[in-house]
This record gives C-alpha cells, structure tokens and sequence, in this order.
C-alpha cells in the first residue's frame, strides 16, 4: 500500500469519529442487567423490613387506632409521626423519615455494613432515638439477617415526624416487634433525650410518657447528670462492640448539640476529634455507620428520596448493576486501533481519489 506523506484527510477523521461512535452505541447495545453482590441479602431484608413494617402499622390501627395522615404520610405506612408532640425535640425534614420507609433502604444498609467489614457474629453498638422508626427496624431487620448481635441504647424522645406519639414511641415499636416474633433485640437501657439526655426540653407531661413507655417495656431508665455522664455511660457498655451504628439525633453520637455530623460509614480521617460516642468508636479503630441524613444516604446509594408511591421490593441499582459485554469491547477496540494505524501508516485517501491535506495546500 502507498504510505502516507502528508496529513490526514478531514473526511477520514470524520468518517472515524462515526465508526467509533457507532461502536459505542454497538456497545451500550448489548448492555445488560446481572444481580449486584450480596442480591439475596438485599433482598431478603427489603422483604422482611416490608412485613415488620405491616405489623407496626397493623398495631397502630388496629390497637392504638391512631389515624394516619395521609397528606404527610401518602403511602399511609403508619410510621410517620406529627410534626409537634410533647415527646418532640429536635427538628428533622419529612423527606428525611419518608425516605426511610422505603423497605429497600435495607439493601443500602446492607452494603454499609459489609463497608464497616461486620461479620457474622460481631456485636454491634446501636446508640439511637425515636426520629426515624422505619429506619431503626431496618437496621435491626439486617442486623438479623446478618447475623450480627445490637446492644442497643435507646434515646426515647424524637425528632418532628418521628415515633412522637404517646403510646408510640420507640419502645412501643419494638416491644410489638418483639413479641411478634421478628427478633428478640431488646432496648438495655433508655435516656430521655434532649440537649444534655436529660429529658431538658422536653415538658414534665412529656418526661412522665417517656418514663411510663420504658417501665411498660421493662426497660431501665438512665437520667443522665451531665451529658459527659451520659457518653461515659454508652461507653461502659458498649466497650467490647465491633463498630456502632449511630441513628437519628441522640446528643451522646455527637457530644455536642450544635456539631453536625456526616451521614455514611465513618472511619478515622472523617472525624478528628470529638467527645461523643462517634469520635470514641473512631478512635480506637472502629468503624462507625451514621445516619442523621437518610436523604443523603439515599442519594449515595442511589435510592429515590421520599418516593410516592413506594418502589417495588428488589428493584432498582442496589439489587441490579449494569453490565457491559466485555469480549465485545475488546474486539471492538482492536478494530479501531487497527483503522487508527491503517490510516495514519497508509494514504487510504489515494485509493477513494481524494487527495491528502498536503496535496490539497499545493493546489
């Protein structure tokens, strides 16, 4: 073949830029759906959390007979508390408690807690409050699944929107879980929330409902001096856990009301310092998983932000990746790096009777 003496010829640039374009679109093409690692796992706790998820709403109905607003909690799932209640402190987003009642939340956890390197066996401190209830089940739905062992400490009081009713609260919800037989994860001691865990901002009326829903649930109330007291107390029985998973907006994750936090799993270089259970757990090298965000932890795992209606069970990125014919990519490769070097070697543009850029310049 003629070699070539010249530039190339525009028109066989082009006609490259479309072959190769063609290539891609033969590509995507071919593109296919397969299970994500850990499909049976997500799975299996987007379907369980679904039918815990009956249950509670179940009771709320049927035995506390609360009604369900269904202007604020549009797919009537029941887990969705008032906005101010006597058993409120704190403010938290709607979006943030819809997003949790989405039952594949559970597949993110899933892939959050296989991040924290958790396996079967380890014991886990949970350090939550009653702000997002769906979530809390969901947490202890993997927990389950996973085989893993929560100690948990529960901080009564919630956020707007969250388990803030009396007579439905955190304790309720997971007494009725309890004796339905989901699981046998059970609340060691209860604090009743606020600024210094104490119960400050939260009216007497509000301390009282909070005090009688943990001696219904035979669970010990801890009333705090300071919140220094409060965290030490955390860390006194939580010193032999493998990680802690951090829910909601319990003063004692933190150490202080006023810092905020990131939503994701945590390791060492995300928090320097700190007097909460967080900074605690980080530095001695365990992993920590919180959540004061779902809405952020949903973007990030690529689930929808409070969705209406719910998605299905098992559907979507979290269950499913996208997956490219990798043989065809290779071949398709080859092909063009082989026209690359035919042409640039070669004079192609000799053999079709177009002339080169430089016999073009000469004319």
């Amino acid at each position: 073949m003629r070699r070539r003496q010249g530039k190339v010829n525009r028109w066989v640039i082009a006609s490259l830029a479309i072959v190769a374009i063609f290539f891609y679109f033969l590509e995507t093409s071919f593109r296919r759906s397969v299970r994500s690692k850990l499909y049976n796992v997500k799975l299996a706790g987007a379907q369980f959390a679904q039918d815990a998820f009956r249950v509670v709403r179940d009771y709320r109905l049927n035995v506390l007979q609360l009604p369900i607003d269904t202007v604020n909690d549009p797919n009537e799932t029941g887990l969705i508390g008032v906005q101010y209640s006597p058993l409120t402190v704190g403010r938290s987003d709607l979006s943030d408690a819809l997003t949790t009642t989405n039952p594949n939340f559970s597949a993110a956890l899933v892939e959050m807690f296989t991040q924290a390197r958790l396996k079967t066996g380890d014991t886990v401190a949970v350090n939550w409050d009653g702000t997002y209830p769906a979530l809390n089940i969901q947490v202890l739905v993997v927990a389950k699944i996973m085989g893993l062992y929560p100690l948990i400490i529960t901080t009564q009081s919630a956020g707007m929107w969250g388990a803030n009713y009396p007579g439905y609260t955190w304790l309720d919800i997971e007494r009725v879980l309890c004796d339905a037989g989901f699981w046998q994860f059970r609340t060691m001691i209860a604090t009743l929330g606020g600024e210094g865990d104490d119960g400050r901002g939260l009216s007497p009326e509000g301390r009282d409902v909070l005090e009688d829903a943990a001696r219904a649930a035979n669970i010990l109330v801890f009333v705090p001096d300071s919140l220094s007291q409060a965290v030490a107390k955390r860390q006194e029985l939580f010193s032999r856990c493998r990680a802690l998973v951090a829910i909601g907006q319990p003063v004692t994750n933190s150490g202080d009301p006023l810092l905020k936090l990131p939503s994701r799993v945590l390791t060492h270089r995300h928090i320097k310092s700190g007097s909460g259970l967080v900074a605690w757990f980080l530095d001695r090298g365990l992993p920590v998983i919180h959540i004061a965000s779902p809405r952020r932890v949903a973007a990030d795992y690529r689930l929808p932000i409070a969705p209406v209606p719910l998605p299905e069970i098992g559907k979507g990125r979290l269950f499913y990746e996208r997956r490219y014919s990798l043989p065809l990519a290779i071949v398709l490769s080859v092909i063009l790096m082989g026209l690359l070097f035919i042409v640039i070697r070669y004079n192609v543009e000799y053999y079709f009777g177009v002339k080169s850029e430089d016999e073009q310049e000469a004319v």
